[in-house]
């Protein structure tokens, strides 16, 4: 408990050291669900983060690191939680369904922001999936999930996705799912992944599309027809 303790230490006194109002100030707009950092730019932390993971590897065992990311994940500071998911990026190769499971509990209790999410989704959840440590069905059963970042990210994973392998019939799976959500930055995320699964299969989206556009939120309407040409997008208002 002690070496995580220093190394928390070490973490929070370089960014108190390197805290910038300005930068706070700078990507404040940008969050409208809350923003809590302490304004460390990511090119001056960035070589620090490295460190710190070396650091890990080396004195901390493999439940003691995890127990210093979730201490992290709780604090509700933003670099902090960053550092985290950037550690758990850098774990990779030692991915299973324990982590995959504690990342969803990351999402439940410490996601509290659309970036983190993201980079969470396309960074860490995207590659469980495409070196098959776990199974669509696995990020599937987030949709159930009363959380709403939990229910975004099984979203934007699949956008990620589609840049080398999407499965439009898995996106549609997913959309039907959550096509009805009342929260907003889950119906972005549905939208986001109707606009990619569009692009690779125009015909079938706008079937869905066609299907739905009376009952879904129009935000999801909106995103998902965004690169539809203009005069066209005229059918899927609502009736």
């Amino acid at each position: 408990m002690l070496k995580i303790q220093k190394i928390e230490h070490d973490i929070r006194q370089f960014l108190r050291g390197n805290a910038d109002e300005a930068n706070v100030k700078k990507y404040s707009r940008y969050f409208k669900e809350g923003y809590d950092p302490y304004g460390v730019a990511w090119e001056k932390l960035s070589p620090k983060v490295d460190q710190w993971f070396d650091t890990c590897k080396k004195e901390l065992s493999s439940k003691e690191f995890l127990t210093l990311c979730d201490h992290l994940m709780s604090t509700g500071k933003y670099e902090e939680a960053s550092i985290a998911i950037t550690f758990m990026v850098k774990l990779r190769g030692q991915y299973n369904k324990r982590l995959f499971n504690t990342v969803g509990k990351w999402f439940e209790k410490y996601v509290t922001n659309w970036a983190h999410s993201d980079i969470a989704s396309h960074s860490v959840l995207y590659f469980f999936l495409s070196d098959k440590v776990v199974e669509f069905n696995d990020l599937f059963s987030w949709t159930d999930s009363p959380h709403r970042w939990k229910r975004r990210a099984v979203a934007v994973t699949l956008v990620k996705d589609f840049a080398k392998r999407g499965s439009v019939p898995q996106a549609l799976q997913v959309a039907r799912k959550l096509i009805l959500d009342q929260e907003k930055v889950v119906q972005q995320g549905i939208g986001w992944l109707l606009r990619e699964a569009w692009k690779k299969s125009p015909q079938k989206v706008e079937d869905f599309l066609l299907k739905w556009k009376d009952q879904a939120p129009r935000l999801i309407v909106q995103y998902a027809t965004e690169k539809i040409d203009k005069e066209k997008r005229k059918i899927f208002r609502r009736g």
